[in-house]
């Protein structure tokens, strides 16, 4: 386990909480928290109701290993709220067993209270006190045979790379992927992190836990490897993202799985405050995330949005819907192009065997219904037999019809 002073890395700059309820992050939620809820809020109910069906009782377990106080200071939900909310809507077909661990005493007096409630309202919900590490063995040992969803959000870092590959990942069955065997993971990976523990690495000061604070990235990235990654980057936003693709690499190698990176800011010209990486052993859930982000982001755009003023004729909201479609638009020429790339290169493919390469450009802001409306267009314009109607994933893209000869 991470010393406390080893862990505390990331500051309210990060637009991010600190360590108890009287931080300002407590008080409203500012846009980041929105992307990052807005996910959580469009994918566990859809993963829970899929791989449920294959769970005895339709049970699902879910962490949350650094769960907050629950609620905002002004009553708006946070993480735990949300997914009870969650657990409530789906209790009449799935079981959604909720494990919340929360460090900070305030947090948890508040957490626990959340968390009482929804037991009364006959909800499985579990309030635990302390690190996530302390509890990681008994709520495992309760999540075997049933599915098994993390949300880890800490502040700075987080478990170690061996925690959970080895641990999480390392042991859920082998027997498969899917159903009651899935195992999804959902965590920040904080940039500002990076960056601070980065500029360690050339500051000539002999700065006091320096080299703690060294060996705590290191057991976070699995390695070294991070610190000539940095050494080798450019500036600061070139060593981010170079470092949380390496880290997600090396994760997704060891658990034999694939991810998604979603950069997260306070505001579009702000630098990135942490990455939302996603890590699942099924196609499934990496079609079921993407349409999550994609729905996320919009709401994280809206969330942006200056406040209205008063007395003024127009203000940022108004062109909201057409800038949106506006984006659409984009999206769809991008995928098209991307398509017609696919055709060149395979003559025929299916959808779903193709999702990164289809989505180049445009991953964690295009979802299906703009896929599909690439596919009509080529249908349009003669240029495949495949009309883009039905389940979009299994949408067959055949080369343009042969023309015949006059």
């Amino acid at each position: 386990m991470l010393d406390d002073d080893v862990l505390d890395l990331s500051g309210e700059s990060a637009g991010e909480r600190g360590l108890d309820s009287s931080s300002p992050f407590f008080v409203t939620k500012k846009a980041a928290a929105v992307l990052k809820h807005a996910i959580l809020d469009s994918y566990v109910v859809p993963f829970a109701s899929k791989v449920g069906r294959y769970a005895p009782d339709g049970r699902v377990v879910y962490l949350d290993g650094y769960a907050g106080p629950g609620r905002y200071e002004d009553g708006t939900p946070g993480s735990p709220a949300l997914i009870l909310d969650s657990a409530a809507r789906i209790a009449g077909f799935r079981q959604l067993d909720c494990y919340f661990v929360e460090r900070a005493p305030k947090n948890y007096q508040s957490l626990a209270a959340l968390v009482s409630e929804a037991s009364a309202q006959g909800l499985a919900a579990h309030a635990l006190k302390g690190h996530v590490e302390k509890h990681l063995g008994q709520i495992l040992d309760r999540a075997a045979g049933a599915p098994l969803f993390a949300f880890l959000d800490p502040f700075g870092l987080g478990l170690s790379f061996e925690t959970l590959t080895q641990q999480i990942f390392g042991s859920r069955s082998v027997h498969g992927t899917t159903g009651r065997h899935a195992t999804e993971v959902l965590l920040n990976f904080d940039a500002n992190a990076v960056r601070r523990i980065g500029g360690l690495l050339t500051s000539p000061k002999d700065t006091p836990g320096k080299p703690a604070t060294l060996r705590a990235m290191d057991a976070a990235c699995g390695g070294s490897w991070w610190r000539e990654e940095f050494l080798a980057s450019q500036n600061n936003t070139e060593a981010v993202r170079r470092i949380t693709t390496g880290f997600a690499d090396r994760v997704a190698r060891a658990v034999r799985g694939g991810y998604w990176t979603i950069d997260v800011r306070n505001r579009a010209h702000h630098q990135v405050a942490y990455c939302l990486v996603h890590f699942s052993r099924h196609k499934e859930g990496m079609w079921l995330f993407g349409e999550a982000a994609s729905l996320a982001q919009v709401e994280w755009r809206r969330a942006c949005l200056p406040p209205p003023e008063e007395g003024t004729l127009f203000n940022a909201g108004d062109t909201f819907d057409d800038e949106e479609e506006q984006r659409a638009r984009a999206w769809v020429a991008r995928i098209r192009k991307n398509l017609e790339g696919l055709q060149q290169q395979l003559g025929t493919f299916t959808i779903d065997d193709h999702q990164s390469e289809i989505l180049a450009g445009v991953l964690g802001q295009a979802r299906n219904k703009h896929i599909r409306a690439a596919v009509k267009q080529l249908h349009k314009d003669g240029m495949t037999s495949c009309n883009g109607v039905g389940d979009v994933r299994r949408l067959r893209v055949t080369p343009p019809p042969q023309r015949r000869q006059p």
